[in-house]
C-alpha cells in the first residue's frame, strides 16, 4: 500500500505523475465521529493557485484550479499528494489547458471514487471577489475567559425557544491540526440553523475554540461540528462551512448540509484565503 505522503521528506516530480496521488476513506474518520448514521449531503472546494504546465512550444502556462466534488465520494485526496501531483506537470508538455483539464478529471475521479467532479480554471492574474462577512453573526469579540483548549462538544449549552428560530452563527477563530505533522491550519465558521434549541454564543465560541489542539483533516473536523450541533439543538436543517487558508498552494473548503439541498454556491473566497 502507497505510504502517506505526509510528514515524510519528498521528491518534488516535474514530470506528469498520477501515481503520486494519496487518497483517504471518508468512512474511517465517519464512523469514529458517528455521522456515518446521519444522512447529509455537501461538498469540497479546492482552490489551487500555483499550477503550471508547458504548451506544445515549451511556453509556460499558468492557471489557479478550482475543483469542486461531492461529498458522498467515497475518499478524500491528501492535501501534500495532490501538491506534488500538479507540481508533477510543471514540465510536461501539453496541446491546451482543456487537455490538461481533462487528464485531472479522469485521475481525481479515479481516487477520489466519485461520480462526477467540476474542475474550473483562471488565469493567474486572476482577481478574486472577496466575500463579505457580515459582522452581525460574528461572536468573536466576547469577554470570555477560555481555559479548554482540548476538543469538548460539552462546552456547548442551549436555551429553549417556543417557536423555531433562523440561526447564523460566523467565526474567524477556528483552528485545527494536521493529523500528521501537526501544522496549524486556520479557518472562518459559517454555521446556519433553524432550531427551537438555540445554541449560547459563549458556549459556542468556546467549543470553536476548543479545536484548537484538535488533529483532524479539514473535512472530518466540518463534520464533527455538524455532528456535535445535530445532537444538541435537533435542528430542522443545518448548514456548516469551513473556509480553510491556504497552505501549499492550496486552500480546502469543505461545506456541509443536514435536511437541506446543497447551495451550490462555489464561488467564495473570504480575505485570509
Amino acid at each position: 500500500m502507497q505510504e502517506n505522503p505526509l510528514g515524510k521528506k519528498s521528491e518534488y516530480k516535474n514530470k506528469y505523475d498520477p501515481s503520486l496521488l494519496f487518497c483517504i476513506k471518508r468512512e474511517i474518520n465517519r464512523k469514529i465521529i458517528g455521522i456515518d448514521k446521519i444522512s447529509f449531503t455537501g461538498y469540497d472546494v479546492w482552490n489551487c493557485y500555483e499550477f503550471s504546465f508547458l504548451n506544445k512550444n515549451g511556453l509556460p502556462q499558468n492557471y489557479i484550479l478550482k475543483t469542486i466534488y461531492s461529498s458522498n465520494s467515497k475518499n478524500i485526496v491528501e492535501s501534500k499528494s495532490l501538491k506534488l501531483y500538479l507540481g508533477s506537470f510543471n514540465m510536461t508538455n501539453f496541446e491546451n489547458i482543456e487537455e490538461v483539464i481533462s487528464i485531472i478529471k479522469i485521475d481525481l475521479k479515479k481516487v477520489l471514487e466519485v461520480e462526477d467532479i467540476i474542475i474550473l480554471y483562471y488565469e493567474s492574474n486572476y482577481k478574486f471577489k472577496y466575500s463579505v462577512l457580515n459582522q452581525r453573526y460574528l461572536i468573536d469579540n466576547q469577554n470570555i475567559k477560555i481555559e479548554k483548549y482540548n476538543l469538548n462538544s460539552s462546552l456547548l449549552e442551549i436555551e429553549n425557544k417556543n417557536q423555531s428560530k433562523k440561526i447564523i452563527r460566523i467565526s474567524n477563530l477556528l483552528k485545527t491540526n494536521c493529523p500528521i505533522t501537526n501544522q496549524p491550519d486556520w479557518a472562518t465558521l459559517y454555521i446556519e440553523y433553524n432550531s427551537k434549541k438555540i445554541i449560547k454564543d459563549q458556549s459556542l465560541l468556546k467549543y470553536i475554540i476548543s479545536f484548537r489542539e484538535h488533529k483532524d483533516y479539514h473535512e472530518s473536523c466540518c463534520e464533527k461540528i455538524m455532528f456535535d450541533i445535530i445532537n444538541i439543538t435537533n435542528p430542522e436543517y443545518l448548514i456548516v462551512k469551513c473556509f480553510f487558508t491556504r497552505r501549499g498552494g492550496i486552500d480546502i473548503n469543505p461545506c456541509r448540509f443536514y435536511n437541506i439541498l446543497p447551495d451550490n454556491n462555489y464561488d467564495f473566497h473570504y480575505w485570509r484565503q
